[in-house]
Order: C-alpha cells, then sequence, then structure tokens
C-alpha cells in the first residue's frame, strides 16, 4: 500500500490500535472520502476512521499577511545594510586582491577572489578561519591547512 492511496476495502493492513496501544491488522470497513476510511481492529474490534498521513513541509503552514509583510521588510533591510557593507569595503582601493585556496594564510582588509563566491573582502581573520564579506552575504571560509 503507498502512502497516499487508501487500501482496499475488506483488506487487512498494518496500522496502529489505541484501544490495544499497539500496531495491529485492521480491515477496511468502507471508505468515507478520498483520504479516509471506516476501519476495525481485527484483534479488539475497535472501529476507528484512518486518515492518509499528510505530507510534510519543510516550512510549516506558508506565511500570509502581517507575518509575510514583516518577513519581507526583515530580509530587504538585512540584505540592503549587508550591500552597502559590502559596497564600503570593495571601495577600499589599498587591498590587495588575492586568489583563495584553503592552503594559504590571508590577512584582514584583503580583498578575496573565490572560484565560487566571486569577490569579497576579509573583515576578520583567526589562526584558521577567515570571515569574509561576499556580495550576497558574509562567510566563513577555512585558511592556513
Amino acid at each position: 500500500m503507498s502512502l497516499n492511496a487508501l487500501p482496499p476495502v475488506a483488506k487487512s493492513f498494518f496500522a496502529f490500535c489505541k484501544k490495544c496501544d499497539a500496531d495491529r491488522y485492521h480491515v477496511v470497513l468502507a471508505h468515507t472520502s478520498s483520504t479516509s476510511a471506516k476501519i476495525k481492529c481485527e484483534i479488539c474490534g475497535s472501529q476507528k476512521t484512518y486518515s492518509l498521513p499528510k505530507a510534510q513541509t519543510r516550512t510549516g503552514k506558508p506565511l500570509t499577511g502581517a507575518a509575510k509583510a514583516k518577513r519581507e521588510q526583515t530580509l530587504s533591510a538585512r540584505k540592503s545594510s549587508h550591500r552597502n557593507e559590502y559596497d564600503m569595503l570593495m571601495s577600499n582601493e589599498g587591498a590587495q586582491t588575492v586568489t583563495y585556496n584553503m592552503k594559504n594564510k590571508f590577512e584582514k582588509n584583503q580583498k578575496l577572489q573565490h572560484p565560487k563566491f566571486g569577490l569579497g573582502f576579509i573583515k576578520d581573520a583567526a589562526s584558521d578561519k577567515i570571515e569574509v564579506v561576499f556580495e550576497d552575504e558574509v562567510r566563513t571560509l577555512v585558511h592556513n591547512r
């Protein structure tokens, strides 16, 4: 039986029985709609309505109304503030541009050319990680390995 189809009438299938508090075989008595059926436990005889499991969404309910407007406003504000920081850092003419390789060691205030993310600016450098401001977002990359 697939998850998107009800079992045929008079057939048995495995489902959880609340009265027995266990997984048991149930007989399908009738289809009440396209997504639900009346079933009967073969052990205790209790009857219940079985519904097809709903598809799980990754993000839950879609946002509507004020919540959707607030999320869009937050995302646009974050993107515009990030874009301003990127433009300000890229206007620094004194910084040299280097090509990214995780084996190289990088310094703070260098321009970085990454093969996937493009041109970025090293905002902070630790012994094994660098924080780089790219056009789309700030990313943490490894270096000096």
